[in-house]
């Protein structure tokens, strides 16, 4: 892969987020459908059906699964993504946060709402999330993300996938005391909404506090999508409440700490 290009960062920087196309080999591909099938074999505990049993298709999540399956752990380590979100976050390091998979099958209507991810992550600091497209991926059916909404200069609430309608909002949560997300299906004429057709290979690459959504899967195939997630110098463990997502095992970090650690090992220098 080629240097990200300068109209690339500059669009990630000011907007939230930008594609990169052929960012990632068919070799690469090809390597982490093979781990999708291992990892439906035996789900790991951030395993999530968040459609079960609503008759609206096959909507499933996994996270941090790069220590137990190979593939998604080799990906993690040696493919171009960490060097990519580098590039974008023009920073001096990248760690490794985590890994995620989606899948959403031909026909499935459920959408993912509107949020963004730094609220529900334990981690404070800059995130980069880059969103691999392991099937084409047609515009009707790709993520949509609010221009600029990085700059808002605030985390919102998070929302509930298994309930799109429905704020984590229990009084006891962390993040009751942050703001909902606000309507923006309601008020799309007051935004600039980015979305992109995807082939294989293709990145959506977004930061962490960029609201984005998904709508579901019209598209007569299923859609697969590996999402690596980097955090940026500076970055640090922080304690969220019980909506966090996903849930590491003990990394032996406390509140502040940098995330440097086995659980989030640096994998790119300058």
């Amino acid at each position: 892969m080629n240097s990200i290009d300068v109209e690339t960062a500059r669009t990630y920087r000011d907007k939230g987020a930008a594609v990169v196309r052929n960012a990632i080999d068919a070799d690469w591909i090809k390597f982490l459908l093979a781990g999708f099938e291992r990892n439906l074999a035996a789900p790991g505990p951030n395993a999530r059906h968040y459609n079960k049993d609503k008759g609206t298709g096959f909507f499933f999540a996994d996270a941090a699964m790069w220590q137990s399956i190979p593939e998604f752990r080799d990906f993690m380590l040696h493919s171009p993504a960490a060097a990519i979100a580098g590039e974008l976050m023009a920073t001096t390091k990248v760690n490794l946060f985590f890994d995620n998979i989606f899948i959403k099958d031909t026909g499935t209507t459920a959408p993912t709402p509107w949020h963004h991810d730094l609220p529900y992550t334990p981690m404070a600091g800059e995130m980069c999330s880059l969103w691999l497209a392991l099937n084409p991926v047609p515009l009707r059916d790709s993520p949509r993300y609010v221009s600029g909404s990085h700059r808002w200069g605030r985390e919102l609430r998070p929302r509930s996938f298994f309930d799109p309608d429905r704020d984590y909002d229990e009084k006891e949560f962390v993040s009751s005391n942050l703001a909902p997300v606000p309507d923006i299906d309601a008020r799309l004429d007051e935004f600039e909404i980015l979305a992109w057709e995807m082939e294989a290979g293709d990145i959506q690459a977004f930061d962490g506090l960029t609201i984005h959504s998904a709508p579901g899967n019209t598209s007569g195939r299923p859609r697969r999508t590996f999402v690596s997630r980097w955090a940026a110098d500076g970055s640090t463990y922080a304690q969220r409440g019980p909506e966090t997502y996903p849930v590491f095992p003990e990394c032996g970090l406390r509140p502040g700490q940098p995330l440097d650690s086995a659980t989030f090992p640096v994998v790119w220098r300058r």
